[in-house]
């Protein structure tokens, strides 16, 4: 029987580093059922959803430490709580930049019950305006009681110029 966790794993890049963690789960007979890899400048963060046979879970653990000694892992089982009545949902916020912003959305979000699957935020000066720009994709799971005009109109609250698309 299969078991499902999730690797999280961060360091250097180095190349071929995915690649070689890929080759690894295969050769012990598993797969990456999903993944998500971001790089920030030298350093990268990557995500694996691992399916693998129950009895070479810890082999495998073991193996992704003791090869590639230089990154840190952590292992999580899957938990399995999903809800029929949810959809995913994609929203892009962008507004002038100011302190507290991401923590002022996660708010909203929260309140709402909302699970964020994804959020990404950037923050770019741009000359032409004189001024630094905010800029936010976020992945929510939302429940289908909640509309996505009452989380868009909210996300609007957060500044005077926000301007929130669902993608």
């Amino acid at each position: 029987m299969n078991k499902m966790f999730v690797t999280t794993v961060t360091g250097v890049v180095t190349p071929g580093v995915v690649k070689a963690m890929a080759n690894l789960t295969r050769e012990a007979g598993g797969e990456w059922l999903s993944s998500k890899v971001i790089k920030m400048d030298a350093w990268f963060a990557a995500m694996m959803k691992v399916a693998i046979a129950e009895d070479k879970v810890a082999d495998l653990q073991a193996d992704f430490v003791q090869q590639f000694p230089k990154l840190t892992f952590s292992f999580s089982d899957m938990a399995e709580v999903l809800s029929e009545h949810t959809r995913s949902l994609r929203f892009n916020v962008d507004c002038s930049d100011r302190p507290g912003l991401t923590r002022e959305i996660v708010d909203i979000l929260s309140n709402l019950d909302l699970e964020v699957e994804q959020m990404e935020c950037n923050r770019v000066h741009v000359s032409t305006l004189g001024q630094t720009v905010f800029s936010a994709k976020l992945a929510v799971s939302v429940p289908d009681e909640i509309s996505c005009d009452s989380i868009i109109e909210l996300l609007e609250n957060v500044s005077q110029d926000a301007r929130v698309s669902l993608t």
